[in-house]
C-alpha cells in the first residue's frame, strides 16, 4: 500500500513538471496510454485468441452412402471371394404352394348332415282308442290328478309298430310291464310301454311301421319326448 501511494506521488509531480514545461498534452496522453498498454500486457501474458477456421462436417446423401456401401462390398468380393463374381445370375421363379390334395390311401371326409326329423307322415303304434289323453286327468280309481306325459290306447289289433325310423336305445322291464326306447335323433325320442314278446334289441335300427312286439292285455302306452321333456303325440299322429 505504500508503494502503490509513493509511485502516485512521483507520477503526481511528474504530471506536474511537465504541465509546466509547455509539451502539448496530446502527446503526454498518447505516450501515457501506450506505456499503460505495455504495462497491462507485460503483466497480465494474455495469449492471443487464436481464430479457428469453422469446420463444415461433410454430408452424404443416401445415394451417395449406398454407392460406397456397394463399392466396399465388390471390392471386399473382389479380393477374397472372386468366384462369387464369376458365377451368373439366375433368377428364380417361386411359386405359391397349391391347395394340399388328399391322400388316395385316406379316405374323403364327407360334409356333416344335421339330423333331421320328418313328421309329415307319423303312424299310429298300434290300432285302438285312446283311453287316457295327454296331460292333466283325474285317476278313475284313486280320484286324483295325474299327469299323463303320453297317450293309453285300447288296442284292438295285438301289433305294435314303429312310428318312425331310429335305432333302439334301451329296453327294461318291471315287475308290471316292460319300456322300450327308439331313438330318432335331433333329440326325438318315442316310447313304448307294455309290450311283449320283442322282436328288436338294443343297438339295433329299425324303420318306420316295423313290428317291434305285441301289446301286453290289450292296452299299449306310447309317448314322444324331444330331448328329455314329453311332448303331445296327438300334434302329430295321423
Amino acid at each position: 500500500m505504500r508503494h502503490i501511494q509513493q509511485l502516485k506521488a512521483g507520477f503526481g509531480q511528474w504530471w506536474r513538471r511537465v504541465a509546466r514545461s509547455g509539451v502539448p498534452r496530446i502527446v503526454v496522453v498518447a505516450v501515457v496510454a501506450l506505456i499503460l498498454g505495455i504495462s497491462a500486457g507485460t503483466y497480465f501474458r494474455l495469449p492471443p485468441m487464436p481464430e479457428t477456421p469453422p469446420t463444415t462436417a461433410q454430408l452424404f446423401q443416401e445415394e451417395a452412402l449406398a454407392a460406397a456401401i456397394r463399392e466396399q462390398v465388390h471390392q471386399v468380393l473382389q479380393e477374397s471371394y472372386p468366384w462369387v463374381l464369376e458365377e451368373p445370375v439366375i433368377a428364380v421363379a417361386v411359386e405359391p404352394p397349391g391347395p394340399e390334395r388328399p391322400s388316395p390311401t385316406e379316405p374323403l371326409s364327407q360334409p356333416e348332415v344335421a339330423e333331421t326329423v320328418s313328421f309329415e307322415y307319423l303312424i299310429w303304434p298300434a290300432k285302438g282308442e285312446i283311453s287316457t289323453p295327454f296331460g292333466w286327468y283325474r285317476h278313475p280309481v284313486y280320484n286324483d290328478w295325474r299327469f299323463n306325459s303320453g297317450i293309453e290306447l285300447a288296442v284292438t289289433d295285438e301289433l305294435v309298430r314303429t312310428v318312425l325310423p331310429g335305432r333302439v336305445v334301451s329296453v327294461g322291464s318291471d315287475s308290471f310291464q316292460t319300456e322300450l326306447v327308439i331313438d330318432h335323433g335331433g333329440g326325438w325320442q318315442s316310447i313304448y310301454r307294455s309290450v311283449e314278446a320283442l322282436t328288436v334289441s338294443p343297438g339295433q335300427e329299425v324303420s318306420q311301421n316295423q313290428t317291434i312286439g305285441r301289446a301286453a292285455n290289450g292296452s299299449l302306452f306310447f309317448s314322444l319326448s324331444h330331448n328329455g321333456k314329453p311332448v303331445n303325440p296327438m300334434a302329430f299322429l295321423r
